[in-house]
C-alpha cells in the first residue's frame, strides 16, 4: 500500500512532469512560428518574441516552484523541519541532498543538488525581470537546464520512494 504523502506527491510530481510537457510543446510552436515567419510564409508580426521568452521563463519557474513544493513536503511531514530566513529556498535544497540518520535517505543526488539550485537562482531572476529584459539565450540555457533537471529530479524522488517504503526508519512510522 502506499504512503498517503508519497501519493500525494506522486500527484504534484505528474503536475510538474505534464507543465514540463506544456513547456516543451509551447517552446516548439513558438520557433514555428518564428521560422514561418522568417521564412515569410506568415505576416512577422504573429511570432512574438516577448510572449515566446515570457511563456519559457515562467514555465521554468513554475516547474522549478513544482519540484520545491515537493521538496518542501518532504522536509515538513517526515523532517518536521522547514528551513527559514534568507538562504531558505537553498538550505532546503542542500537539506535534501543528504542523509538524515534514522529519519530518511538524501532525497536528491548531488548533481540534481546542483541543477536545482542553478533553476532555483534563475526563477529568482525571471520573477525579478520583466520577460523582456530576459535574454534569450538565457532562458534557453535555463531551458536546457530544466530539460536535464526534471528527469533527474524525477529518478531520485523514485528511488527515494522506493528505499523509504523498503526501510523502515523512526519519523513517520
Amino acid at each position: 500500500m502506499a504512503h498517503p504523502l508519497f501519493a500525494r506527491l506522486d500527484r504534484q510530481l505528474e503536475l510538474v512532469l505534464r507543465e514540463f510537457d506544456n513547456v516543451g510543446q509551447a517552446d516548439g510552436r513558438f520557433r514555428r512560428l518564428k521560422k514561418l515567419a522568417q521564412e515569410k510564409k506568415i505576416p512577422a508580426d504573429l511570432y512574438h518574441e516577448w510572449s515566446h521568452n515570457a511563456s519559457l521563463a515562467d514555465g521554468i519557474a513554475a516547474i522549478y516552484t513544482g519540484l520545491e513544493s515537493i521538496l518542501e513536503s518532504i522536509a515538513a511531514e517526515i523532517d518536521r523541519y522547514r528551513p527559514r530566513g534568507d538562504a531558505s529556498h537553498a538550505d532546503l535544497v542542500d537539506g535534501m541532498a543528504v542523509e538524515v540518520e534514522g529519519v530518511r535517505p538524501a532525497v536528491l543526488a548531488a548533481a540534481t543538488r546542483r541543477l536545482m539550485h542553478d533553476a532555483r537562482k534563475f526563477r529568482h531572476i525571471a520573477r525579478h525581470k520583466y520577460a523582456l529584459e530576459l535574454r534569450r539565450a538565457e532562458i534557453a540555457a535555463n531551458y536546457r537546464l530544466v530539460r536535464r533537471l526534471v528527469p533527474a529530479f524525477e529518478r531520485n524522488y523514485r528511488r527515494f520512494v522506493k528505499r523509504m517504503l523498503a526501510e523502515p526508519r523512526g519519523a513517520g512510522e
